[in-house]
């Protein structure tokens, strides 16, 4: 009797570790399915990885992401998609799906119907648009900027810089989004050229897309000729015209005479090398109004990886947690602080930035 019992307690501790495995083993498989669904495709506009705008700085923040948690670029880990036109987002979208990627960030406004439509028709991905408000669907995020703030401190270095009492804003397309852009600049330059006792004049003009270099340069051409002096592009892979525009204007002049281009999305000093008449080297980004699309990217991968994917929300990105900034380029030291003390009283709320 006493090894029957000694032979059942055997048979019953067994029984137990057996039970204790077999509860053990679907959870490490939960978790190793848990990291292998963190699989995460960017689809940019057709400007692709390589726009020097919100495209790339998305993509840079991917990259980012994937190398901190050893994740591999390509269709088992994290890739990018990039459609040849505007019509085949939808198709691009779907091949990544084919993919099985498990997130699908779509960089830009233009994006968002096919974001949504896709997000409706495959409830158990989840979705991302990148400088949009979307609709509260659960497997939907939007990542908005303040635009605007970005855009008062651009006016603010532009009123500051200006000596012809003219300066220029180049935007890629009419929407709501450029529309915050527009009445920041507008009121960053009228508010210091207040403060300054100055007229300064604003010209603005919309290139009709955010690919057409060839239509920014001419509208920066004529700008430049109608003596301003300071142009803020916010246009995309467009605003790539506005640069060429301002260096072959600067190439002509002797370097204290440059005509100046304030960059966006990413800090695009490099794109203002250029040789100055006699051939002294020098550059003409005055500064850069800079929109972190890759810190939003690296935000919500860290969330979805975490299992907080933020569905339903918009998240909103400004001066205050970093998401919108400016760099001091070339801007002088007294424009600077001016910039460092609009900032500060933008984020304690003394400042209000208008939207449109």
């Amino acid at each position: 009797m006493k090894l029957n019992k000694k032979f059942n307690l055997s048979l019953i501790t067994i029984a137990i570790f057996l039970i204790a495995s077999a509860c053990s083993k679907p959870n490490h498989e939960e978790t190793t399915s848990k990291k292998a669904d963190n699989h995460i495709a960017l689809i940019s506009d057709i400007n692709g990885i390589k726009d020097n705008s919100l495209n790339q700085s998305a993509w840079n923040g991917l990259k980012d992401y994937g190398t901190k948690n050893d994740l591999p670029e390509g269709d088992k880990g994290y890739n990018y998609f990039v459609p040849k036109d505007p019509k085949e987002y939808q198709s691009t979208i779907n091949k990544a799906l084919d993919k099985n990627f498990s997130t699908i960030i779509g960089v830009g406004y233009t994006l968002k119907p096919n974001i949504i439509k896709a997000a409706k028709n495959n409830p158990k991905k989840n979705f991302v648009v990148i400088d949009a408000h979307t609709p509260k669907l659960k497997n939907l995020t939007g990542i908005s900027f303040k635009n605007q703030e970005g855009a008062y401190l651009a006016g603010v270095a532009a009123a500051y810089t200006t000596k012809s009492h003219t300066v220029g804003l180049v935007l890629g397309q009419n929407s709501k989004e450029m529309t915050a852009f527009k009445a920041g600049f507008i009121q960053g330059v009228r508010a210091t050229s207040h403060k300054l006792h100055r007229h300064i004049k604003v010209v603005s003009q919309t290139a009709g897309n955010f690919s057409d270099t060839n239509k920014a340069h001419d509208i920066a051409q004529e700008m430049y000729n109608k003596k301003a002096d300071v142009i803020f592009q916010a246009a995309g892979k467009s605003g790539q015209g506005v640069f060429k525009a301002a260096e072959e204007i600067n190439q002509a002049r002797p370097v204290r005479q440059k005509v100046w281009v304030i960059g966006s999305d990413e800090d695009q000093s490099q794109l203002g090398d250029y040789l100055a008449k006699g051939g002294q080297p020098s550059n003409f980004t005055l500064t850069s109004v800079i929109k972190s699309s890759d810190l939003a990217v690296e935000d919500i991968a860290d969330q979805t990886a975490n299992g907080k994917f933020p569905g339903g929300k918009n998240l909103s990105y400004g001066l205050k947690n970093k998401g919108i900034s400016l760099v001091q380029g070339n801007l002088s030291y007294h424009t600077w602080i001016k910039v460092q003390k609009a900032k500060q009283k933008i984020i304690e709320g003394k400042i209000k930035v208008e939207k449109d």
